[in-house]
């Protein structure tokens, strides 16, 4: 699709490489540049093969004046240079983005930086654990203050998906223009995007600390045989299916009116229905749990391993892992590619008209998005789609969509998924706004959505109907397990895929099911789903005859396990990344209790494990053997921490050249000096809700600047609110 499009990647890790892997899988030619000995990830193959596939490889040394000279020839020849340098570093060797650009005014640039391009933290190390800290990501729901090591490089994917969601926009107005731009993102904007649920609060009241879930709708539940099986879900029609897998009444909860929706924050009622649901799965194991719900589907899954998700007939069915030549390892099954975009396969190379619908501002001005999704990653998607430019369209029925109803207790999914988007109220029951909805489609580029299996058949509305009235159409769709398969059927929300696709066990060290804190999946969707869009939108600029984009949570959450599918492949195990505690997989690599909080530590080399000796008067010189991981040192290190506050800790840690930060609850982000001095948060009002602080845009373009358009739609009164919940409906 991308055939003829030139890449260069400087790049080191993950979000560079993954982001020019996304190019590469669509098509494009790409160069990744590495310095003299390669890329530091190649010391762990199987890491190196999950994020670099499809590419050619060349070492320079940048430093010296012949490897100047050949990255700018390969420059000449490129549409996109990626690069995740620490800041500063190409401009020091006179290779800047914007030296680059200069002479080459079509040239678009991509920067994935750690912290950003300034503020206070802009040198400061990088390592993924430091972002998961400072960004509320090891602390929240399930764990409250008391923080867990994540094994999943989330930053730097959602990064990556940022920078192909940016560049993919800038060579889209290229095409148009002539001109190229510099688009830059970061790993804290990017992890930041990706935690804002948990971040939003209402202005003047900061996200409360939930120690424990005590709910019957959100729970890891023990099964017979020594299983489990994970509940996830919202809405009345949700709760009334788990009750009949279940055979029990439903206890009148019911998220259409303010009183049933008032249950979820009665501890009575929690406490009531919550014992019923243990004692029901109690019954049954979690394979014959598993099997009963293939015949009444509800949303809730049995908590697989990792290897027990690649063998599930849905993953095999959506083709999540493939067979790849890898140059190192051979044959090797890795994640597929992430981004599914469908072409007109009888006629690929019709012209499709592009760029026709309103005005021009933003990277994606002239676009016309037609958004039918609900919830999560389908608002989501469109919402970054609208802050690039793109004029979208929010249809919603009569009373709002299933998150505007949420609002009295759950403002955060639709106040920040809709933002920025026009709104537009239709009945699609009734022929007149059914004919009013194929208006809409017959003028727009692309409709989103992610209804349940045979909701718009059942409307007539299903997609030959829209293409029918619009053949340049992009479909884009965002399901929970994908659009075919045995769990196709099944509602789906986060966690129901954390725990079928292994996340929960791999986050539990592969000894017990415990959910991520935050919802990765949801928000992952979205960014996956809106780089799908921009690059289908891209390829139909370039003539090549695109149709649809498919995107799930199932998908995001393999590729998030990325690192563990090749791993698994090759030594047959997923490694513990986490630690028997889940504070870390070692003594160098683990959170550390301090008098007043908690400390994230990351040594990667030989000087700063001594560093961290030294600092808490625990070196006794000789140098540093083995990994530290036994236990009697790690119990040392956490006994000098604890007799410290966290900057006491923090300052000596350093003075002795360590990388360390704070690792806070979602509640302590607004306070963190880099979100502070980047003003990464930012106070929004809804004409109907009030005002609240809500995660800025997680990029910037030189030229087409993204901007937050409005607040989202209000296609209803806003309910009264009810009670304020208790800890039992603190998410969903």
């Amino acid at each position: 699709m991308l055939s003829d499009l030139r890449v260069v990647e400087v790049g080191q890790y993950v979000a560079a490489p993954l982001a020019a892997t996304i190019f590469a899988d669509l098509g494009a030619s790409v160069v990744k540049v590495e310095r003299p000995g390669g890329d530091p990830l190649r010391a762990d193959p199987s890491r190196f093969a999950a994020w670099n596939r499809g590419k050619e490889t060349v070492e320079l040394d940048l430093r010296s004046a012949a490897g100047k000279d050949s990255l700018r020839d390969l420059v000449d020849e490129a549409d996109l240079l990626l690069e995740n340098l620490r800041p500063g570093a190409l401009d020091r060797l006179g290779l800047a983005p914007a030296t680059l650009r200069a002479g080459r005014p079509r040239l678009v640039t991509c920067s994935i930086t750690a912290w950003g391009t300034d503020g206070p933290s802009r040198d400061e190390p990088g390592w993924e654990p430091l972002v998961h800290a400072r960004a509320g990501a090891q602390q929240g729901l399930f764990t409250g203050d008391d923080p867990m090591w994540l094994p999943f490089p989330v930053a730097s994917v959602s990064a990556a998906l940022v920078a192909v969601l940016g560049a993919g926009a800038a060579l889209i107005k290229r095409a148009s223009t002539g001109y190229g731009q510099h688009v830059e993102t970061s790993l804290l904007d990017a992890l930041l995007f990706l935690n804002a649920a948990a971040i939003f609060h209402r202005e003047g009241h900061r996200p409360r600390i939930v120690r424990h879930t005590k709910s019957p709708i959100l729970r890891v539940f023990d099964t017979a045989g020594g299983g489990a099986v994970m509940v996830n879900l919202s809405g009345t029609e949700r709760w009334r299916e788990l009750c009949r897998v279940l055979g029990m009444d439903d206890g009148g909860l019911d998220y259409s009116t303010p009183e049933g929706l008032s249950k979820l924050s009665d501890r009575e009622w929690n406490r009531d229905m919550l014992q019923r649901v243990i004692d029901g799965f109690s019954a049954c194991t979690a394979d014959e749990w598993e099997t009963a719900l293939l015949a009444h589907p509800a949303a809730v899954a049995k908590c697989n391993s990792l290897a027990e998700w690649l063998e599930h007939e849905q993953a095999r069915t959506d083709h999540l892992v493939v067979e790849t030549d890898d140059p190192v390892l051979g044959r090797v099954p890795l994640v597929g590619p992430p981004v599914r975009i469908a072409v007109d396969g009888a006629d690929p190379g019709k012209q499709r008209p592009v760029r026709r619908h309103g005005g021009e501002q933003g990277a994606l001005g002239g676009h016309r998005i037609v958004d039918l999704s609900s919830f999560w990653a389908g608002p989501l998607a469109s919402r970054l789609l609208a802050e690039l430019g793109a004029d979208v369209v929010k249809v919603e029925p009569p009373g709002g969509e299933g998150g505007f109803q949420m609002m009295p207790v759950l403002p955060n999914i639709y106040v920040d998924a809709n933002r920025s988007k026009r709104g537009i109220v239709l009945d699609l029951k009734t022929p007149e706004d059914r004919v009013r909805l194929l208006d809409l489609v017959a003028a727009s580029d692309v409709v989103v959505e992610n209804a349940m299996a045979g909701a718009w058949e059942r409307l007539g509305l299903a997609e030959d109907a829209l293409r029918a009235v619009n053949p340049a159409l992009v479909y884009a769709r965002a399901k929970g397990f994908g659009v075919s398969g045995p769990l196709a059927g099944r509602p789906c929300f986060d966690y129901v895929v954390q725990a079928a696709t292994g996340m929960e066990m791999t986050q539990g060290g592969g000894v017990r099911p415990v959910p991520v804190n935050f919802t990765a999946n949801d928000y992952g969707t979205g960014l996956l789903l809106g780089a799908g869009i921009v690059l289908a939108l891209l390829g139909r600029a370039r003539g090549v005859a695109v149709t649809g984009v498919d995107a799930s949570l199932a998908l995001t959450a393999t590729v998030f396990q990325s690192e563990d599918v090749a791993a698994l492949a090759l030594a047959g195990a997923v490694p513990d990344r986490v630690g028997a505690d889940l504070r870390g997989p070692s003594t160098w690599l683990h959170l550390y209790r301090a008098k007043d909080g908690w400390v994230t530590v990351y040594c990667v080399t030989a000087a700063q494990r001594t560093g961290l000796l030294r600092a808490l008067g625990l070196f006794g010189g000789g140098g540093i053997d083995g990994d530290g991981a036994t236990a009697p040192l790690v119990d040392e290190v956490t006994d000098a921490v604890e007799l410290l506050t966290v900057e006491a800790a923090l300052s000596a840690l350093r003075a002795e050249g360590v990388p360390a930060a704070r690792s806070v609850h979602p509640s302590d982000v607004p306070d963190d000096p880099q979100v502070v001095a980047r003003e990464l948060l930012r106070r929004y009002r809804h004409p109907a809700a009030g005002r609240f602080v809500q995660v800025g845009l997680p990029l910037s373009l030189s030229v087409d600047a993204p901007a937050v358009k409005g607040p989202a739609p209000t296609p209803a009164p806003v309910r009264r609110r009810i009670k304020k919940p208790t800890a039992t409906s603190a998410s969903v």
